[in-house]
């Protein structure tokens, strides 16, 4: 998932909405329940139609997940960096119809179908590299890869901030 933290301005319309959170999946497996080991052969083996998940929630998917381990990397972005993430991610959406929405998250057909060489880690690699981050979507084919690179960006991220803060500071 990629949450977005939301300004004054959003959040003073929707108090208990603090993030905006995307997602990708592969629309049988995640909204039709279409699970199991031939869902996760179909998945992956053949491209099939994919979901955009946008969600408002008051905490990221990390420390929502009954699933850990999760772990959450914080990047802040220019203006410029944050522009390019949100056209990019509104780029991947192929309709304006949600095909499901449940409380505040809605699903949107993508654009691109969901396999083995476009999934969900893929998906979030792209639209952070669009936001300048130095990652790559091909490297990105797990969850351990590509975190591995979120950390890479994390330790040079924090090296330019310390690179430009004052001596002695």
């Amino acid at each position: 998932m990629i949450a977005i933290t939301l300004d004054e301005r959003v959040t003073a319309l929707d108090q208990k909405s603090m993030f905006e959170e995307w997602g990708y999946a592969e629309q049988a497996w995640y909204l039709e329940g279409r699970q199991g080991i031939t869902g996760a052969l179909r998945a992956l083996f053949r491209p099939n139609p994919g979901v955009v998940e946008i969600g408002l929630h008051e905490q990221v998917w990390a420390a929502r997940t009954p699933q850990p381990p999760a772990e959450t990397f914080v990047f802040r972005l220019s203006e410029a960096g944050y522009l390019r993430l949100r056209r990019h991610l509104l780029s991947t959406i192929g309709a304006t119809t949600p095909v499901l929405v449940v409380d505040r998250v809605r699903f949107y057909p993508s654009k691109r179908p969901y396999h083995l060489f476009h999934q969900c880690h893929q998906y979030a690699a792209e639209a952070l590299r669009a936001a300048g981050l130095p990652l790559s979507a091909w490297w990105a084919f797990s969850r351990t890869s590509f975190a591995m690179q979120l950390r890479r960006a994390a330790r040079m991220a924090d090296q330019a901030a310390a690179s430009r803060a004052p001596a002695g500071k």
